[in-house]
């Protein structure tokens, strides 16, 4: 087979009749109600005027006894079911030099059908006539894998270019021929199907060599996304002519795809295609080849059929939003009236959105901190009047209360009396009378001074000294051996096998990063069951703060926090900030204050931007806001409360 068509049901066949196109140049035809209860019995015909192989066939959308089949040497034929053995063909009888690929009748024009061929040429026919009405040459004589007519405007068609070097999609428009009115272009190798929806125009199906089938808006050129990928050529695409939610997509791996475009459960497709092998061993490859990519795919704007003629609906402060819609014209008309329950209600949603016009965030974070009743609402205005003063990270270090905890050690007693308020020495500590000597006493800097000199170019000092003096070492040789010859990792390595800690850091200063980073993960580790706050420098430097976040007591959460708004990488910090919500949250059913833990796990998502977990919270808070105010105010209507609580919940 090339080709396959179904057409419609008739006296004499209620399921219809399916169509064949085949390698030998046969047309054949099956009787589909007896394929399904007796096949044996279902053939019906089989007709074989093409001389070469017939490419593609389709029925005539108006006449459905009509069939046309296309195929090599540009034979082109127009059959009747009903006399299927006489078909006449379109064209002159002299073989071409190309082939015909596809066909398509148009939507509008009963007698008025295309053709693209593999030398590049698309050909409009006038069955009535029985002759070619206009030819376009499709980008340059590129070759065409498919074409399609537009449902709507018997004038325009699209075409499809298989060739990998331009896998191009080109609208066209019959009243400028001369070149295409617009190009898609998404695909990454050769584009061999389209199909144009019928309830819905602004939709197009493609798909090709590059595994993907793509949905398309044909009047922008927009891509609205990919289906999933699968793991061959994927050589044709349809949508379901009854049920355009439905599409199937056939590839060279031997499958057909059906799916849907309201398809909203990407993770139970993605869970599916990971659970059934592990990619380990001998079969790794193959197993590989049968992994197909989750749906990626979400229509942006309702398909036409799902339009809704008419409706009304409820906006936030108190607006009724009424719509109708010629479903013809696709025109709505939209009428917006205020309805009010409460005046207060309505009045406190005028002022808050007139705040946010004017962008004054912080005076609406202020007067909300001050009408918060609950500890939880207070809590979350003030973390999101953090969040928008600017520089968010090192201001919730300060909302958490931890910008200053570390103070300086009080001076040591040895210490006391050294200086003065001035930092001046103090020289009159003493009772006893200085001697002449006292005159040469020196701080540890003077001593130095001379020591410290080394000689240069310009300058030799008098301070020999030995490379080897005969009593070291083999580490002292080995060391001193391998930073003459600039060894610096051989040297620290020595250093790090002799336990020598202090030198290991000075020589790693001296071998760069790399050697650093090596000094500092042999120091981690020999200290692993030292004080804890060297466990706090290992997750810091070796960025892994993963380790805080999922180790550091919950007890200590505010310092986890205040660690990750320091050292936290950008592109982490959000994942972070969730983890440790996430734990404050699992916690929540052993808590003696759960109300605590809640505003806690409230703080690390809202800092985190998750706005998708504090909702969650909020929820709860809203519900339990409504609870406590009818049991607060008896002369409010119940509704009232709960537009007052669900007002403060949206403005959150």
């Amino acid at each position: 087979f090339h080709d396959i068509a179904w057409s419609q049901p008739t006296d004499d066949h209620q399921q219809g009749v399916i169509a064949g196109a085949l390698e030998n140049g046969s047309l054949d035809l099956w009787d589909a109600e007896k394929l399904r209860v007796s096949p044996e019995e279902s053939f019906v015909s089989r007709t074989s005027k093409h001389s070469g192989p017939i490419k593609a066939l389709q029925f005539n959308p108006f006449r459905n006894e009509l069939l046309a089949t296309a195929g090599a040497k540009g034979e082109l034929f127009i059959s009747d079911t009903n006399n299927i053995a006489n078909p006449f063909r379109l064209g002159q009888s002299a073989a071409r030099a190309d082939d015909f690929e596809c066909l398509d009748w148009n939507k509008k024009v009963p007698h008025i059908l295309v053709t693209g061929s593999s030398g590049g040429f698309v050909t409009v026919w006038d069955v009535k006539s029985k002759k070619e009405s206009l030819t376009l040459n499709n980008l340059g004589r590129k070759a065409v894998s498919a074409v399609a007519w537009d449902p709507d405007v018997p004038t325009k068609l699209v075409t499809a270019i298989p060739n990998d070097q331009d896998p191009l999609i080109l609208m066209w428009d019959l009243r400028n021929s001369n070149a295409p009115e617009r190009t898609l272009r998404g695909h990454d190798l050769g584009v061999l199907s389209l199909s144009w929806c019928q309830q819905d125009t602004d939709l197009l199906l493609s798909c090709g060599k590059d595994n993907r089938t793509i949905c398309w808006n044909p009047r922008t050129g927009e891509s609205y996304g990919d289906f999933p990928v699968v793991t061959n050529w994927t050589f044709q695409t349809r949508w379901n002519p009854h049920n355009p939610g439905l599409l199937a997509t056939a590839s060279f791996d031997g499958k057909i795809s059906v799916q849907t475009i309201q398809n909203t459960n990407a993770k139970e497709n993605t869970d599916a295609a990971t659970a059934s092998h592990s990619l380990d061993g001998e079969d790794f490859f193959s197993k590989a080849q049968t992994q197909p990519q989750g749906v990626t795919f979400s229509l942006p704007k309702a398909p036409r059929w799902l339009e809704r003629p008419v409706g009304v609906s409820f906006g936030f402060g108190g607006k009724v939003v009424k719509l109708s819609t010629d479903l013809r014209s696709r025109k709505s008309t939209i009428s917006i009236s205020t309805f009010a329950v409460d005046s207060a209600i309505s009045g406190a949603t005028e002022k808050f959105e007139e705040a946010v016009k004017g962008g004054d965030l912080a005076s609406i974070c202020e007067s909300k901190i001050q009408e918060s009743k609950t500890e939880e609402e207070k809590a979350d205005w003030q973390v999101i009047e953090t969040l928008i003063a600017g520089n968010s990270r090192m201001k919730l270090v300060e909302y958490l209360g931890l910008s200053d905890t570390v103070e300086e050690a009080p001076p040591k007693a040895s210490d006391k009396g050294l200086n003065n308020d001035n930092g001046k020495e103090d020289v009159a500590q003493t009772n006893g009378s200085k001697d002449d000597s006292s005159f040469f006493d020196s701080s540890a800097d003077s001593e130095n001074f001379l020591a410290d000199l080394a000689a240069t170019k310009g300058a030799k000092t008098n301070n020999p000294f030995k490379i080897y003096t005969g009593s070291e070492s083999d580490a002292d040789k080995d060391i001193t051996r391998a930073l003459m010859l600039g060894r610096f990792e051989k040297a620290l390595d020595v250093c790090l096998r002799e336990n020598r800690m202090s030198d290991a850091f000075m020589i790693a200063i001296c071998g760069g990063q790399k050697c650093i980073d090596k000094a500092q993960t042999a120091y981690l580790k020999k200290k692993a069951h030292g004080p804890n706050y060297l466990r706090l420098l290992a997750s810091i430097v070796g960025k892994n703060l993963w380790d805080v976040v999922h180790n550091a007591d919950l007890g200590n959460w505010r310092e986890a926090m205040a660690t990750l708004c320091a050292f936290a990488d950008g592109t982490e910090f959000a994942d972070l900030c969730e983890a440790l919500g996430d734990r404050l949250g699992e916690s929540l059913q052993e808590a003696s204050e759960p109300g605590t833990l809640r505003r806690d796990a409230s703080f690390c998502y809202l800092a985190g931007s998750k706005l998708e977990e504090v909702v969650s919270i909020w929820v709860q808070e809203l519900q339990e806001s409504e609870t406590a105010g009818m049991k607060e105010v008896e002369s409010e209507s119940s509704f009232s409360v709960h537009a007052k609580s669900l007002r403060d919940f949206i403005e959150k």
